[in-house]
């Protein structure tokens, strides 16, 4: 009889989960390398390491026969000040939190399984998430990129384990059919054009600009449109994260409503020391908002559109 999957990991507080083999189709190799050719920022250089390992999980794990996929559920609300924060770093660094949780469910399938040997990632390991997710029967991979949900729609967090176990271990999911149809909301809502349908441009992308980019901007660089670090536009007007309810966290919730002080406050950094937006320099936060004030003061900032 197959292992539950689903029990056993809601009852380790994971929202959704799901488990896939390890077959690589012939084309993602030329689709990836494709991307980082056309589509990758300046300095997303790190996403050419470790390339074998990235499309092939037996290069990270050898001893891998399955992966399993986490998912769990954040969504804390959308942005509403002057100032914003993508909402996926208003509660605790999720590396942090998702590392704790995979261990905590790998000792629990080691009582399980006395023979598992098994490697956890998050999304700081060469491991291609979303694919790995879809494959799973956590959900699609919408026009906007993101692993889309029929009920948590974008909201989730990704977590995986490769493990020695056969597949056929654990109860199987079928892969989720892409539900995006001819809806072109996310397309037509990015201010910077930086969606193609089912493609992203980080070079053209604000949560490249704002989190990843760390010399000064030049005149490609885009209007943020308010947004200081990360940007949820393509995420907001999404039909499938309409119906999304807010976890009830106060402390994620006094990230809603920021402002241009909270930024310029000198006790800023020690704010979101235990967030996902540590890394970024004290010296970029200032530089994104200089560059907001920019356009607000009607400064030619590189818009591409109104």
């Amino acid at each position: 009889m197959s292992f539950d999957l689903d029990s056993f990991s809601k009852d380790l507080g994971w929202t959704i989960s799901g488990v896939s083999d390890l077959h690589v189709p012939i084309e993602l190799k030329d689709q990836y390398q494709e991307w980082l050719r056309k589509y990758k920022g300046p300095q997303m250089q790190y996403l050419e390491r470790r390339m074998e390992e990235r499309l092939d999980p037996l290069r990270y794990f050898p001893k891998a026969k399955a992966i399993l996929c986490f998912g769990l559920y954040y969504f804390p609300g959308w942005a509403e000040g002057p100032v914003k924060v993508s909402n996926y770093s208003w509660g605790e660094d999720y590396h942090r939190v998702l590392k704790e949780k995979l261990q905590k469910t790998e000792r629990a399938l080691r009582d399980q399984f006395p023979e598992l040997e098994s490697k956890l990632c998050v999304d700081t390991a060469p491991v291609l998430e979303k694919f790995w997710a879809q494959r799973a029967g956590l959900g699609w991979q919408g026009k906007n990129t993101l692993l889309l949900h029929p009920r948590h729609g974008s909201s989730l967090f990704l977590g995986e384990i490769l493990i020695n176990l056969s597949p056929e271990t654990f109860k199987r999911k079928p892969v989720m059919t892409d539900h995006c149809g001819s809806c072109r909301r996310c397309l037509d809502a990015c201010p910077t054009d930086a969606l193609q349908a089912y493609v992203l441009d980080a070079k053209k992308c604000i949560s490249y600009w704002t989190l990843e980019h760390r010399t000064e901007f030049s005149d490609d660089t885009p209007n943020f449109h308010n947004w200081i670090a990360g940007c949820d536009i393509c995420q907001e007007v999404c039909p499938w994260n309409r119906k999304l309810i807010p976890l009830e966290d106060s402390e994620a919730l006094s990230f809603q409503k920021l402002q241009g002080s909270d930024i310029e406050d000198p006790n800023w950094p020690q704010r979101i020391e235990s967030k996902a937006i540590s890394y970024v320099p004290k010296e970029n936060w200032k530089r994104n908002l200089d560059w907001i004030q920019r356009a607000k003061d009607g400064k030619d900032t590189s818009q591409r559109k109104s």
